[in-house]
């Protein structure tokens, strides 16, 4: 059976959606997010500064998966990235630094990564995000 990034089963085939159509989506959710439920909250745009330090983080473990030969040293540190993501956009309240979309994308992405090919399928969906946010007007 095929994963969630990939078409295959050697996890060879990316799904192309999530570079195109998918990517493009989630890009304009971040920079057109929905109102807020409750007027007590916000669900503020995604800065260019909040996409790139999260973007950053992923490039960082990219970069320490390049160079270990076991992914369950790193692993844990990638599941960590939904304690960063919620830290950012708290359920309730008003401090929220991110939209509620982008803490769900994160969150559905981390949920799926299982070993260093959904991570690199993962890293190569965030940077076509990332092109999509500034090519859509994300500042």
């Amino acid at each position: 059976m095929a994963s969630y990034f990939f078409i295959d089963d050697k996890k060879e085939l990316i799904k192309e959606n999530f570079l195109t159509n998918r990517a493009k989506t989630w890009a304009e959710s971040f920079i057109r997010p929905d109102p807020p439920k409750e007027r007590s909250q916000r669900n503020p745009k995604l800065t260019s500064a909040q996409l790139r330090k999260f973007h950053g983080e992923a490039k960082a473990l990219e970069e320490r998966i390049k160079t270990t030969d076991d992914f369950k040293k790193i692993r844990p540190l990638v599941k960590m990235l939904k304690s960063k993501v919620a830290y950012a956009c708290p359920v309730t309240g008003s401090d929220r630094k991110v939209p509620e979309e982008f803490r769900k994308y994160i969150e559905e992405m981390v949920d799926n990564i299982d070993d260093d090919k959904d991570f690199k399928a993962f890293a190569l969906c965030f940077e076509a995000v990332v092109g999509f946010f500034y090519g859509q007007g994300g500042r």
